[in-house]
């Protein structure tokens, strides 16, 4: 790295030189100037953003490409030259692109701590933060979540740089991203994991893209013990896709991306999509009173919910979720995202509080290791008890009950029957990114990627692991063989579907006097007496 004292010796033509040589070449602007040793392939990709107008980065898991990228970046923010368009100049504009914040956030903090470690580099910026870095050059770079719901069209750059290329859905990066280039000509530079035939493996196949794996073998920076221990504890497509840089086929993906894709007909969007603009709970101090009553009116006009609870281990958070599901599409009412290493007893009252107000219809939970939990919830007046044959309330994980829930949820977004909040950029990448593989008996075994999780996916499917493509009209008419009909609350055989909601409704209160035929069974065996 040089140092002020190593400027301070050097003559004005020494000076001269140097400084042309950082504005000319980035890899030695990298490895003397930030003091960073690059391998041969990341020398390569660097080298390639010279004469290539599209370069992809498909590198190991910790083999630098953060850091590297986060590098370049610095280097064309102080010596970028940006464009001339139509015979006006442009400073350099760089758009760094990412599927979620919180990815944005880490390449940010990378270049972060390298701006730290330069005063000289410090002395040139007028503004950063995680929205934009301002250089007193002229030139800047925006940060931006390419997640689905975000709104960034409209943005035009000179360079593209995008993080975890592979997990932006198709519309985005064709519509949005790219076209920040179309009047510049901008240099795109992509990096990611390949995982299914979406744009990112297509533009890896590309003949008029330049393309640099680094396969962690090729990097002499990574430890062979750590890879190979990672090997025996990983699902080996994951393994393989991580620090072999291989595509292994869409089959492994729990949830393809064309799912969250608007639908198109005859080259037109028709409005129909997975995912929509509105608002959702997130925080148990967002409930208000008026909020409260609002629930309560909706009930009264027979509003039906279904809530999930996937309980969280050492490393993990423990989430909870309510979806309406009496219309379609079904909405997410409530994800509420609990500490690490919060108590069980406190989440049972958060659980008791939200219960109380939606009166949920079903309510599912992970049970595998959690000791005393059902007391808890039952404390809280949340009806919670062992179900043997794995279809509701506690629920142990298996192989078998995990696809089906999958395969449930799966078809209700097949349907356009469920969509999810634009703003709940977690939960959409936990769909994305969830992956599965064929154990020895050919059942499916679910995993996320490394340093990712899946506890607001699995929550919400717990919440989703009974629901139906049926419509609002089928279930309020269908008559149940178990049950006899009863003309007191049921009114009429003609009876309209809001008619009929809102008796189901008033019949689930208390006071009424009313089970259903379900938890009259459970009671009567409970008793031990022989139900009728």
């Amino acid at each position: 790295m040089i140092r002020q004292d190593d400027l301070d010796k050097m003559s004005v033509e020494d000076e001269e030189k140097l400084i042309h040589q950082l504005e000319e070449e980035p890899v030695f602007f990298i490895e003397v100037f930030l003091g960073r040793t690059l391998s041969d392939k990341q020398k390569e990709f660097i080298e390639a953003t010279k004469t290539y107008n599209h370069v992809i980065a498909i590198w190991s898991r910790q083999t630098g490409k953060s850091t590297v990228i986060a590098s370049y970046i610095l280097h064309r923010l102080l010596y970028g030259k940006g464009k001339t368009i139509n015979g006006e100049h442009m400073d350099e504009r760089i758009a760094i692109v990412a599927p979620i914040k919180e990815q944005i956030t880490n390449l940010y903090e990378k270049i972060v701590t390298l701006v730290d470690k330069s005063p000289f580099i410090a002395n040139y910026i007028i503004k950063m933060n995680t929205a934009r870095i301002v250089i007193k050059n002229g030139n800047r770079a925006n940060l931006m979540s390419a997640s689905p719901g975000s709104h960034i069209r409209g943005y035009t750059a000179t360079c593209i740089v995008i993080d975890e290329s592979q997990d932006i859905l198709d519309h985005k990066y064709h519509a949005d991203v790219l076209p920040f280039g179309a009047t510049t000509d901008a240099l795109v530079i992509e990096a990611g994991t390949p995982k299914t035939k979406n744009h990112f493996y297509r533009s890896m196949n590309a003949t008029h893209i330049k393309v640099v794996r680094q396969p962690w073998f090729e990097c002499p920076f990574i430890s062979k013990e750590y890879v190979m221990a990672q090997k025996e504890v990983t699902p080996d497509s994951l393994w393989r896709q991580e620090y072999m840089c291989e595509f292994v086929e869409e089959g492994v993906l729990a949830f393809p991306s064309s799912l969250f894709e608007p639908e198109i007909k005859d080259s037109k969007e028709t409005g129909r999509w997975n995912i929509g603009e509105y608002n959702f709970i997130k925080h148990q101090n967002e409930v208000t009173k008026v909020y409260v009553a609002k629930i309560q009116e909706d009930a009264l006009n027979g509003a039906q919910y279904v809530a999930g609870l996937d309980l969280g281990k050492q490393n993990d958070n423990s989430i909870y979720t309510i979806y309406r599901t009496d219309k379609r599409p079904i909405r997410l009412c409530v994800m509420i995202k609990f500490p690490l290493d919060t108590k069980y007893r406190e989440i049972a009252k958060v659980v008791g509080m939200f219960h109380k107000i939606f009166q949920p219809q079903e309510f599912n939970f992970d049970y595998t290791n959690e000791k005393g939990f059902l007391e808890r919830l039952r404390e809280n007046d949340v009806p919670a008890y062992m179900d043997k044959k794995k279809l509701r309330s506690a629920i142990a994980f298996g192989n078998k009950n995990k696809s089906e829930m999958v395969n449930t949820t799966k078809i209700l977004l097949e349907n356009y029957q469920l969509q999810l909040p634009a703003d709940a950029e977690d939960l959409i990448q936990e769909f994305l990114n969830q992956q599965f593989e064929l154990n020895a008996s050919e059942q499916r075994t679910y995993f996320h990627p490394s340093g990712e999780n899946d506890d607001s996916l699995w929550s919400s499917l717990l919440a989703l692991k009974n629901i139906t493509t049926m419509s609002a009209t089928d279930i309020a008419t269908f008559k149940n063989p178990w049950e006899s009909y009863d003309e007191e609350y049921h009114s009429s055989s003609n009876s309209t579907t809001s008619e009929v909601l809102i008796a189901n409704n008033k019949l689930r209160k208390r006071g009424r006097g009313y089970e259903t035929a379900n938890s009259r069974r459970l009671s009567a065996g409970r008793s031990g007496k022989r139900y009728q």
